[in-house]
C-alpha cells in the first residue's frame, strides 16, 4: 500500500511540476563499498555526465545527470538536467544546453550548467551510446523495472519493442537504449524518468556486487572522456580523470544503502509550442535546490559574493565570454548575459562599475587580477540586471593582441548577436 501511494505521488509531481523528486527506494546489500582517496578533502564533489548519441546531424547532447556526494551527512544527489533547459551559454548567448554542447562539447556544457546552478563541478564526463554499452556491460547485468514498454515509433504509427514494461536484466546494450532513447513524439520530461532508472540500477548493482566497481574501472575506463569544466583544457588534469567518477559511483551507493539519495529534475517550465523542446529553469526553485542539495558545491563567495556579470566581446574573438566565464565562475562569479560590444577594435579590457559602492569596487580589482588585465569604469547609464560589465579587450587573454598594432578587420555584424 505505502508503495502503490509512493508511485500515485511520484506521477502526480511529474505531472504537475516536471520534476523526478524523492525517488528513494530501500535498497538492500552490502553497503560497504570502498572508494579511493580523489577528490580528498572535498566536502561535495560533484561529476556531470553528459550522454551523446548519434543525431542526424552527428553527435548530439541527449542527457545531462549531476551525480554529487555530500560526504558530511553521507547523503547523495543525482540531478537530471535537461538537455533543452535554455541558459546564457557563456560566449555563445542564450540557447539550449545540448547546443552548448555543439559549440563546444562537454566542457562547455559543464560551464554553462554551472553557471545556470551558481556552483562548481569537479568534472565533466562525455559518454557516448557505445560506450555506455561497452562499460556496462562489466556489470554483468543489471535489474530494471518498466512500468510501459520502451518503443521505437515509426512515422506510420507503429513501432518496435525495444525494451518489454516489467522486470528484467538488461546487458550494457539494453542500459545503453535506456539512457538514450527517445521516442520523437515524446518530450525529453517524459524521457528522464528512464535516464533515472539507469544510473540507480546501476548504484544497485554496485550495492549486489562491491567488485564490480573495480571490474567498471580496471582499465582506468577509456570509455568516459573525464575534463574539468574549463573548454581551453587548462584545467589541473591531474586531478581530473575516472578516479573522480569511481569514487562518487562508490559514495553514491552507499548513500543509496542508507536510503540517502535522492534523484530530482531540474524545476523547468515547457516554452512555446513548438515540436522541439525548449524549457526555462525557475531561478527561485532552482536557488532553493542548490541550496538544499548542492550547497557545499557552491564557491565561496569570497570578494564575488556570487555577483552576476555582463561579457561583452570587444576583442573579436569567438567564444572570448566563455574563456572569461572560465577564469571568474570558480571565484563565484555567475555570467547572466554575454554578447558583442559596439565594436571589436577594443584596445584595453574594461570592468564597467554601477556604483562605488566598496564591496562593487572590490569585486572590480578582483576580476581585473585574475584576468590579469582591465580597467575600472563608472558607467553612467543604471544597471539593474548584473552587477558589473566586462568589455573584453585586445588585451585578453594576457599576451594576446595587446602589444600590437594590428585590429581585427571585423565588425560587429561578422559574428552572431552573441558573440
Amino acid at each position: 500500500m505505502i508503495g502503490l501511494l509512493a508511485l500515485i505521488g511520484l506521477a502526480v509531481v511529474i505531472v504537475a511540476f516536471n520534476l523526478v523528486d524523492r525517488a528513494r527506494d530501500a535498497v538492500t546489500g552490502d553497503p560497504a563499498v570502498t572508494a579511493p582517496d580523489a577528490a580528498t578533502g572535498d566536502p561535495q564533489p560533484v561529476v556531470t555526465i553528459v550522454t551523446v548519441a548519434d543525431g542526424p546531424d552527428g553527435p548530439e547532447a541527449v542527457s545531462i545527470a549531476l551525480l554529487a556526494s555530500e560526504r558530511d551527512s553521507g547523503r547523495g544527489t543525482i540531478l537530471l538536467v535537461p538537455t533543452a533547459t535554455i541558459t546564457d551559454v557563456p560566449g555563445h548567448g542564450s540557447f539550449r544546453l545540448r547546443e552548448a554542447f555543439d559549440f563546444g562539447g562537454g566542457p562547455l556544457v559543464g560551464v554553462s550548467v554551472d553557471n545556470l546552478l551558481g556552483i562548481r563541478s569537479d568534472a565533466v564526463v562525455t559518454v557516448t551510446e557505445d560506450g555506455w554499452s561497452t562499460l556496462l556491460d562489466r556489470l554483468g547485468g543489471v535489474e530494471v523495472t518498466l512500468s510501459a514498454p520502451l518503443v521505437d515509433r515509426d512515422a506510420d504509427g507503429g513501432g518496435t519493442t525495444l525494451l518489454p514494461a516489467g522486470t528484467q536484466r538488461l546487458d550494457g546494450a539494453g542500459l545503453a537504449t535506456l539512457l538514450t532513447h527517445r521516442d520523437d513524439a515524446e518530450s525529453e520530461l517524459a524521457q528522464l524518468p528512464r535516464v533515472q532508472a539507469a544510473l540507480t540500477a546501476v548504484l544497485d548493482r554496485l550495492l549486489e556486487a562491491p567488485d564490480q566497481l573495480d571490474a567498471l574501472f580496471a582499465d582506468g575506463a577509456p570509455e568516459l572522456t573525464v575534463t574539468g569544466t574549463v573548454a581551453t583544457g587548462e584545467a589541473d588534469t591531474e586531478d581530473v580523470d575516472a578516479g573522480l567518477v569511481r569514487t562518487v559511483l562508490a559514495e553514491l551507493a552507499t548513500a543509496r544503502a542508507d536510503d540517502q539519495v535522492t534523484t530530482l529534475t531540474l524545476y523547468v517550465s515547457p516554452l512555446g509550442t513548438g515540436t522541439e523542446d525548449a524549457y526555462r529553469a525557475n531561478a527561485e526553485r532552482v536557488a532553493t535546490l542548490v541550496d538544499d542539495h548542492l550547497a557545499a558545491s557552491k564557491p565561496d563567495p569570497g570578494v564575488a559574493g556570487g555577483r552576476s556579470l555582463q561579457v561583452l566581446n570587444g576583442n573579436g574573438m569567438p567564444g572570448v565570454g566563455a574563456l572569461v566565464a572560465e577564469v571568474l565562475q570558480p571565484a563565484g562569479y555567475r555570467v547572466l548575459l554575454t554578447g558583442n560590444a559596439d565594436r571589436f577594435d577594443h584596445r584595453i579590457t574594461r570592468i564597467l562599475v554601477y556604483d562605488e559602492e566598496p564591496e562593487t569596487l572590490a569585486a572590480a580589482r578582483d576580476v581585473r587580477d585574475r584576468l590579469g588585465v582591465g580597467e575600472i569604469e563608472r558607467s553612467g547609464t543604471p544597471q539593474s540586471v548584473v552587477d558589473l560589465t566586462i568589455v573584453v579587450g585586445l588585451d585578453f587573454p594576457v599576451g594576446g593582441a595587446e602589444a600590437s598594432d594590428e585590429v581585427p578587420e571585423l565588425d560587429p555584424g561578422d559574428l552572431d548577436d552573441d558573440g
